[in-house]
């Protein structure tokens, strides 16, 4: 493991204790999960339990070319859309789905078929730009090939934190491509998302400088690649709206405002830092189910 993602990885855990999150008193929330206080850290995300997928399915040949599926226990009433889940982790090898196992649980309480895509990752041997996004557009394919049951075909919320957030948008920017024929109704949901990555690869967190390693290099080096890689300019066609907590110290808020448009709706959650979105028992969470239901059955 190299230096700089021994540095990621010491930082994550060190914002287990700048940040920790007390339980609050009070009842479960209808996800299941107990209220916490603003703030949680990576290693109170980790620490989660969660329900078994309900199936493993490859969609590669590679290792980390997989989804897991989870199925809401009573989708006949709801009928809601089916959410693609890209968790985060500074698109490095080090952070996998794991960590979103709790939050595609919860959403699976809430009535939501959630298709949650492990992909290649960078490290310190190889960069995997384009072959993340690739590796996402294989497995949302995959979707189609599936049985009806429990899984709506037809709509997809296309649901990415972080780094995540950045391949979610990149996947929404290719979505007409990605199909052939008719393509389900898309939209998309960046949780704290990495809107502008040329200009996110100029800073100087962790997180900030692994994007030089997703990419192979600096965005002086291979402009091109970065123009093609940057949901910023690629003109996305399809609803977006991006959530951002105010305490966030991962992803700046410039990067909310890097992504604009008539079709692009932003909010600030109040208090919030980068893991209440994969955190159930957060404000922020709420805030995540209500998006969901503005989303579901847009008009296209």
């Amino acid at each position: 493991m190299n230096t700089l993602v021994k540095l990621l990885l010491f930082g994550w855990m060190m914002s287990g204790l700048l940040m920790v999150a007390a339980t609050a008193s009070g009842e479960s929330q209808e996800s299941g999960y107990k209220p916490v206080a603003p703030n949680p850290s990576y290693n109170d995300v980790t620490a989660l339990t969660f329900r078994e997928y309900d199936r493993k399915v490859p969609y590669g040949e590679h290792p980390d070319q997989y989804a897991l599926l989870w199925l809401p226990d009573d989708p006949e009433p709801a009928g809601k859309p089916t959410v693609v889940l890209v968790h985060g982790g500074c698109w490095l090898s080090a952070y996998d789905i794991n960590h979103t196992r709790a939050l595609a649980t919860a959403l699976a309480l809430e009535g939501y078929p959630v298709w949650s895509l492990e992909y290649r990752r960078s490290d310190e041997n190889a960069s995997s730009w384009p072959q993340s996004l690739h590796d996402l557009q294989r497995g949302v394919q995959a979707i189609r090939k599936l049985p009806l049951d429990g899984l709506n075909h037809d709509e997809v919320v296309l649901l990415g934190h972080s780094a995540g957030g950045h391949l979610a948008l990149l996947l929404a920017a290719s979505w007409g491509e990605v199909f052939t024929g008719q393509a389900p109704r898309v939209s998309a949901l960046g949780l704290a998302a990495i809107t502008d990555i040329a200009d996110y690869a100029g800073g100087t967190n962790g997180c900030q400088k692994a994007a030089a390693l997703f990419m192979g290099a600096a965005p002086s080096e291979a402009p091109a690649a970065y123009a093609a890689a940057n949901p910023a300019t690629l003109g996305i066609n399809v609803p977006v709206i991006l959530l951002q907590g105010d305490g966030d110290q991962i992803v700046p808020r410039a990067q909310l405002e890097s992504l604009r448009a008539d079709n692009v709706t932003t909010r600030i959650e109040p208090g919030a830092g980068h893991f209440d979105w994969v955190h159930p028992g957060t404000p922020a969470f709420q805030t995540l189910l209500e998006t969901l239901s503005q989303l579901q059955n847009y008009d296209a």
